[in-house]
């Protein structure tokens, strides 16, 4: 579902732009509103029905004197607060607010920063209000812990815990769950930057006019920057995420020059998936959208306590060739098991499993493995992380496969994912003469 509706939401979406451009109106505020109506409505048609969730603009507020400037496009819910005599406009609690795009005709160099600096005062809104709520508010933050875990490999603390936490891995902490607490940002250019690396210089050069300064770290970047033919993807684990380098750096940003409504689609309703879940929206999820690795991201942690935690950015250099190449999807695959890891993942269903187990050292080692690459191995599937010494699934619902051709693969499967590929998988398989009667095993915890 989500596939098609992205391919006529974009159809419908750039035929609206063109036809628009041709409208013979010269007064840049009418033009505004223009782009920001047909934002609004394709909006609307992305949205499922039954949500009480609606498309308006207006004002973000914390609830505490706190407001940004005018934005152009909010996903929200609830009731807002109209603002006087200006129609159809209201102030809209930050707490209640999903998403929020700032829309631009043109997307190059001077309207690139304009709208992030739109988009930094949403996050500052979200920071002054969390700042004063102090535990006024509860979050489940499930969703937060998972794509940490996955980024890291370890399991994150409870909440009395984290003033103790590696404060690099803090910071990363905390970016992760920013992202999933405050409303999804997105900068939409109609035209501008028609290359992914005409727009990937772009935003270069703003954060190079910006180092040194107050928001422009990773917690405050946009989620998604669309321009003409180009996309910017933030990796803070909601949906997109990858994990962090041996040297430290964390992937943050990439790009992408595939359909971009489809990559609003997936953070949207991956920001609603988290309020009500609704796995169905997402079709059968068999295929994953290939990014280019752009910019990651390092904790800078000084030695004095006294002066502030920062970032260091690192480039990844491509060409426009490198960029253009490839394909722009790839199928999604559950992760092939050696023996020994679906031993370890199969009791990781059942119990607890530590890494200082004699046991199970005893068993690696007659298996001819180093404990240590055994257990970084696993790790790596992004099905498991630590908790110390004690191994965690971080999952949902994992699930193990017994192939008919002898091999053993687990995913997660809390949407079905992993079934539904074990059937395309049959399906190619008695396609190709393998015969139809064979079986697949299925497990799950």
């Amino acid at each position: 579902m989500i596939r098609t509706l992205g391919e006529m939401l974009e159809t419908l979406r750039r035929a609206e732009a063109t036809r628009l451009d041709e409208v013979d109106i010269k007064h840049a505020p009418t033009i505004g509103e223009m782009y920001e109506g047909l934002t609004q409505d394709v909006l609307d048609r992305a949205i499922p029905p039954g949500l009480d969730l609606k498309v308006v603009s207006g004002f973000a507020i914390d609830g505490n004197g706190g407001t940004t400037g005018q934005l152009d496009c909010m996903l929200v819910r609830g009731e807002g607060i109209p603002v006087p005599y200006a129609t159809g406009k209201f102030q809209w609690h930050v707490k209640d607010i999903l998403a929020v795009f700032e829309v631009k005709k043109n997307l190059f160099g001077d309207d690139l920063g304009e709208a992030y600096q739109q988009l930094k005062s949403v996050s500052e809104i979200t920071s002054a209000w969390l700042r004063k709520a102090k535990g006024e508010y509860e979050f489940s933050l499930g969703a937060s812990m998972r794509a940490y875990a996955q980024c890291t490999g370890e399991i994150a603390p409870p909440p009395n815990q984290w003033p103790q936490m590696d404060p690099a891995r803090h910071l990363i902490f905390h970016t992760i769950m920013f992202d999933q607490i405050a409303p999804v940002r997105v900068m939409l250019g109609y035209f501008g930057y028609s290359t992914e690396s005409g727009l990937r210089r772009g935003f270069s050069s703003l954060l190079e006019k910006n180092l040194r300064i107050h928001g422009f770290g990773p917690p405050t970047l946009p989620n998604l920057i669309v321009a003409d033919g180009a996309a910017l993807v933030k990796l803070g684990g909601h949906p997109y995420h990858q994990p962090i380098k041996a040297d430290g750096y964390w992937p943050i940003l990439a790009s992408s020059h595939i359909n971009p409504t489809l990559l609003i689609l997936e953070m949207i309703w991956t920001r609603i998936s988290y309020l009500r879940p609704m796995a169905e929206l997402f079709g059968e999820d068999l295929e994953l959208e290939l990014l280019s690795p752009f910019l990651a991201a390092c904790p800078v942690i000084p030695d004095n306590p006294e002066q502030a935690q920062s970032w260091m950015y690192r480039e990844t250099l491509m060409s426009a060739k490198q960029l253009a190449e490839g394909p722009d999807h790839m199928e999604w695959a559950p992760v092939e098991l050696s023996v020994q890891q679906n031993i370890v993942l199969d009791q990781l269903c059942r119990e607890d499993v530590y890494t200082t187990e004699p046991d199970l050292l005893a068993y690696i080692a007659s298996s001819g493995l180093d404990p240590e690459t055994f257990f970084q191995s696993l790790i790596e599937t992004n099905l498991v992380a630590l908790d110390g010494t004690r191994l965690v699934l971080t999952t949902v619902q994992l699930a193990i496969v017994i192939l008919p051709d002898g091999r053993t693969v687990a995913g997660e499967n809390n949407t079905g994912r992993l079934e539904r590929w074990v059937q395309r998988f049959m399906e190619r398989r008695k396609a190709d003469g393998a015969g139809s009667d064979c079986g697949a095993e299925l497990s799950d915890s």
